[in-house]
């Protein structure tokens, strides 16, 4: 059984995770059209970090602590404060690092998500830069970024031939609208991550 459903899950698991204290809440959004809950609720638990986290200098990504990583650690969670409708009238929410993908929604229907780009459904082939309804919501959409920006931070073990190990045993996330990755995984003393898209250990 997936053990993180929601945002203030995955916040609650990360913070703990990277034993972080600190509260940073966001101002409140206001935006000319509605938002996706989980988006709200985001912000309400970490949205002063779209101000305040700072990266380190160097040419890898690194934050003080993994959790200030959160909203662009390697995917960028958009700050809600600039949400503007594209020229199909869906509002981008997420893109990944180089821009290769994204996560958007429309404001007429805040809780289908949609996706642009070389996404993870096996369009490998066929690059498609128009919004599709995919078999998701927002809030999964979220869910699984926050723990790829916990699980890519610099000091990961990377390693494409690495298999899932054994330990690593419960299934924190996955969903099968992800089909080409298997999830995250942990054991039962938290103190490993296996990520499958990326074949990526966290200890």
């Amino acid at each position: 059984m997936t053990m993180l459903k929601t945002v203030d899950d995955a916040c609650e698991f990360i913070a703990d995770w990277c034993r972080e204290k600190g509260s940073y809440p966001g101002h409140s959004v206001g935006t000319e059209f509605p938002l996706p809950d989980c988006i709200v609720r985001l912000n309400a638990r970490v949205g002063d970090l779209w101000r305040s986290a700072k990266r380190q200098p160097g040419p890898i990504i690194r934050y003080a602590v993994p959790f200030l990583g959160l909203l662009g650690g390697h995917d960028e969670i958009l700050n809600p404060i600039g949400y503007a409708r594209d020229k199909n009238g869906v509002v981008p929410f997420v893109w990944e690092n180089q821009g290769v993908w994204g996560y958007g929604f429309d404001p007429d229907d805040v809780d289908q998500l949609l996706v642009s780009g070389d996404w993870c459904d096996g369009l490998r082939s066929d690059f498609e830069t128009e919004w599709r309804r995919i078999a998701a919501m927002p809030e999964d959409a979220l869910v699984c970024t926050l723990l790829i920006n916990l699980c890519m931070q610099s000091d990961a073990n990377w390693d494409d031939n690495t298999p899932k190990p054994d330990a690593a045993h419960l299934v924190l996330w996955q969903h099968p609208a992800w089909s080409d990755f298997d999830g995250f995984w942990i054991n039962d003393e938290r103190t490993l991550i296996y990520f499958s898209g990326w074949r990526v250990t966290r200890r």
